[in-house]
């Protein structure tokens, strides 16, 4: 893989196991510069770990996803993340292969080693379809388990307030609906309300704003986008959010939409097998690339990306080219 000039294999290196948090002004240990954003800003310096499409399973093993390897993923960034004492985890969706109830016990199991807060949004993954031939959770159940009390949240951490969308709802429990997401009317109107109240805001939700239209990720679509990206980045831009966190796409990303600054990020199933850390002080915000595999398991992210279908070949490139090119955005002047 290092014929691709990515040094994959390095930045898999760089991540230290139950290496400790760096005090305020420190270097930090956690990994290669992601992006760094003039805002969200705090005078609370402020950790939180973003996860996303752990797509955790029991049973299941192999294809792009890696399925046999996601406990042992999820396993990591838990440790990791108390070792770093962060002041959250937020997971941005797809927190099981397809919603099992099974899986969704394994990944509650899991959590109860984390000594942090956390808190999640639902993707296209977690949420009941038609075509579903096992028990899904129902929302309401999602939210007892995984969110601070309901959807859409409003959760302050530390010094830095933290909205949380439900955009995997899917009226007619159909493919087309759970892929390509939308945020509710009512979710608008509540945002419309708590935006002002907010200062400097992060809006998390699983699905994308812009997704990457321009990029042919597979032969037959080209993204995941959701479906009323425009009205929402329209009433995030009018209240001057400086920041949309969203998973999905598997491809580590900055975009903006309308002015609205997006973070794409990495899965932590497939390749490269990561999550962010977000440091957010006076001086603005810088996310960090956290690999949770070694080498030779990033290696076999790569190798069954590669050989499952040509929409993850095409993922798998797409992100070497963004870890070529880290960090992706740099405000810092």
């Amino acid at each position: 893989m290092t014929e691709h000039g990515t040094g994959i294999e390095s930045t898999s290196g760089v991540r230290k196991q139950n290496a400790p948090a760096k005090a305020s002004g420190e270097q930090s240990d956690a990994g290669p510069l992601f992006a760094r954003f003039a805002r969200p800003r705090s005078t609370v310096p402020t950790t939180i770990a973003l996860v996303s499409d752990t797509h955790v399973s029991t049973k299941n093993r192999g294809t792009w996803k890696v399925f046999h390897r996601t406990q042992a993923r999820l396993r990591t960034v838990l440790a990791d993340a108390n070792a770093r004492d962060v002041d959250a985890v937020v997971f941005a969706g797809d927190l099981t292969e397809d919603g099992a109830t099974d899986d969704f016990q394994t990944f509650d199991s899991l959590l109860s080693s984390l000594d942090v807060p956390f808190m999640a949004v639902p993707g296209n993954h977690d949420v009941p379809k038609s075509f579903d031939t096992h028990e899904t959770p129902t929302l309401s159940s999602f939210e007892a388990d995984f969110t601070p009390g309901a959807l859409p949240f409003h959760e302050r951490i530390g010094g830095v307030d933290v909205l949380g969308l439900n955009s995997a709802a899917t009226p007619s429990e159909s493919l087309a609906d759970c892929h390509d997401g939308e945020i509710s009317a009512a979710q608008l109107a509540w945002l419309d309300d708590i935006l002002p109240e907010t200062d400097d805001p992060i809006v998390v939700m699983h699905h994308n704003l812009s997704g990457l239209s321009s990029e042919n990720v597979h032969s037959w679509r080209s993204s995941f986008p959701t479906r009323n990206a425009d009205e929402l980045a329209d009433l995030l831009a009018r209240h001057d959010v400086p920041l949309h966190v969203s998973g999905h796409l598997h491809v580590p990303s900055v975009t903006e939409t309308n002015g609205v600054r997006e973070i794409i990020a990495p899965s932590l199933c497939s390749f490269p097998q990561a999550y962010l850390l977000f440091e957010i002080d006076r001086e603005g915000t810088a996310v960090r690339f956290v690999p949770t595999a070694d080498p030779e398991e990033t290696k076999e992210a790569y190798i069954h990306a590669k050989r499952d279908s040509a929409r993850s070949d095409a993922v798998a490139e797409m992100t070497l080219d963004r870890l070529s090119a880290l960090p992706l955005a740099d405000e810092s002047e």
